[in-house]
This record gives C-alpha cells, sequence and structure tokens, in this order.
C-alpha cells in the first residue's frame, strides 16, 4: 500500500489541485459563562503534494469565512457582544500553507469492519511566538506571548480504497480546532478560547472550484479572490506559512483604517 496521507489527503498525481470544503460552527468558551455560538462558517482548501526523500512536501491555500450564525450570510462587520463594539470581518485567507512530513511515521489509522471505512486521525498541537506579541499596538488584538492552539483532523475513506494504490476519491475529513480568539474580534486578554467545528469532503479528482457545494465559496473564488482557483505553482522552502494572525498583522492598516473593506483581500489590490 503506498502513502495513504499522500493518497488519501492529496493525490497520486504531482500536478493534480485536489480540493477539501467543509462547514460547521464557531463556539466562544469563556470561564464563567454558558458557551456562545458565535458564527457558522464555511472554507475550502486546494493543494498538491509529491514525494522526495522520504518526505511529503505539500503546498496549499485555504479560506474559511465567518458567517452569521443565523442566517448563514457572509459577514462584512461583526459586533463584539463582550464590548458592543462592531468591528471589521477579517476572513481566513491563509496562502501559502505548506507542509513537511517525513514519510516514516507512522500513521493512525483505525478500520470500522461493519462500515468497511478506514479512519486517519491526525493531531496537531501547535504552541509558537505569537506574531502580534511584543507590539503594543496589537495588545487589544491578542496581547499573548505565545500562540497555542490545536489542529484535530479525522479523514475517513472506504476500507477498499485505503488498501488500494489509486488516488482515493470518497473521503470525508472531520475538523476541531481550539485557539485563541481570532484577532478581528479584539478580545485583548479576556480570558477562553475559540472551537471550531466542521465536517466536510473531498471532491473527486478532476474537480475544480466550480465543483464547490457552498455557493459563498465559489462566488468568492468567481469574483474576488480568484487565486485560490488552483493551489500554488509548487511548494517552496522560502515560502513563509501564512496564518490569522500574520495576515492580520501584514493587512492591519488596513482593518484599523478602513473599517468598511471587505474581506478578504484580493489579489489585485
Amino acid at each position: 500500500m503506498s502513502n495513504l496521507l499522500l493518497r488519501l489527503r492529496y493525490s497520486n498525481e504531482p500536478e493534480a489541485d485536489t480540493f477539501y470544503e467543509w462547514e460547521g460552527s464557531v463556539f466562544a468558551f469563556i470561564p464563567g459563562e454558558a458557551p456562545k455560538k458565535l458564527f457558522h462558517c464555511a472554507g475550502m482548501n486546494v493543494g498538491k503534494a509529491h514525494i522526495e526523500d522520504n518526505k511529503l512536501l505539500a503546498t496549499t491555500r485555504e479560506l474559511t469565512y465567518y458567517l452569521d450564525p443565523k442566517t448563514h450570510e457572509k459577514l462584512t462587520h461583526w459586533e463584539n457582544p463582550w464590548t458592543g463594539e462592531r468591528l471589521p470581518v477579517v476572513h481566513i485567507a491563509n496562502d501559502p500553507v505548506q507542509m513537511v512530513l517525513p514519510t516514516f511515521i507512522p500513521l493512525d489509522t483505525r478500520t470500522n469492519p461493519f462500515s468497511k471505512t478506514t479512519k486517519l486521525v491526525t493531531e496537531i498541537p501547535l504552541f509558537y511566538p505569537n506574531a502580534l506579541a511584543g507590539d503594543e499596538q496589537f495588545a487589544p488584538y491578542d496581547p499573548h506571548k505565545m500562540y497555542q492552539a490545536g489542529e484535530l483532523f479525522t479523514f475517513t475513506c472506504p476500507t477498499a480504497q485505503a488498501e488500494s494504490d489509486e488516488t482515493i476519491n470518497d473521503a470525508e475529513v472531520h475538523w476541531t480546532r481550539v485557539s485563541h480568539f481570532a484577532p478581528f474580534m479584539k478580545m485583548g486578554n479576556k480570558e477562553g478560547y475559540l472551537v471550531y467545528h466542521c465536517a466536510g469532503h473531498k471532491l473527486p479528482q478532476g474537480s475544480t472550484y466550480k465543483d464547490l457545494v457552498h455557493p459563498i465559496l465559489r462566488n468568492e473564488i468567481e469574483t474576488r479572490v480568484t487565486s485560490y482557483a488552483h493551489a500554488p505553482d509548487a511548494y517552496s522552502p522560502a515560502a513563509k506559512n501564512v496564518s490569522s494572525w500574520t495576515y492580520f498583522k501584514e493587512n492591519f492598516d488596513r482593518y484599523k483604517n478602513d473599517p468598511n473593506a471587505e474581506w478578504p483581500i484580493p489579489k489585485n489590490e
């Protein structure tokens, strides 16, 4: 059986674009308060990968939109229920997101003989310097010295496809993320955290962004963020990963000085 992660998360074809999309909820957990659903959300990732020198090299782009929790419409602004402040919503637009993973690392797989499915579980704890730390202008947005989070994935596919050597088309994903409050929320040093809870699926090989199920994702890529129609050209060791925190820092002047600006930022701006 050839590399399962490559075939499940990406494709055997190194130049092929592989799409995933997901949808779910974003909850705030604050000590002493009932959990609060702040947003619905919808997102996508387009990536490609290959194996070189016993390493899986992957490069991707990803979007996640914060939506109204009731109407599921794209938000341009959000009223912080703790401060009453009306704030621009900075949607997630990470380009690129890259990964290098040794192919010899054991994978956590679990097979269900009754449903004839196999699960691949990946748990990624994160703890590294906060990109906004050390600059007082960012203290109201995230004053923490370190960024602490967890990215938790469960991929599910038919066992027959997992045990073959072919690219896996029929795959579902469950994603949970635990993190600090997003910087645009302007939560300062308030105790608590966000939980993103989403379910999604892989699009069959040969799909394009036009095959994405969620209309907001299709429309945004069609009209505003056209670069997300394809994965980056190739993995580049010189490229720096983009996160919500680095994106916010890089575009802080826009956030601060143009409260009616629309996010994410089209590449031609």
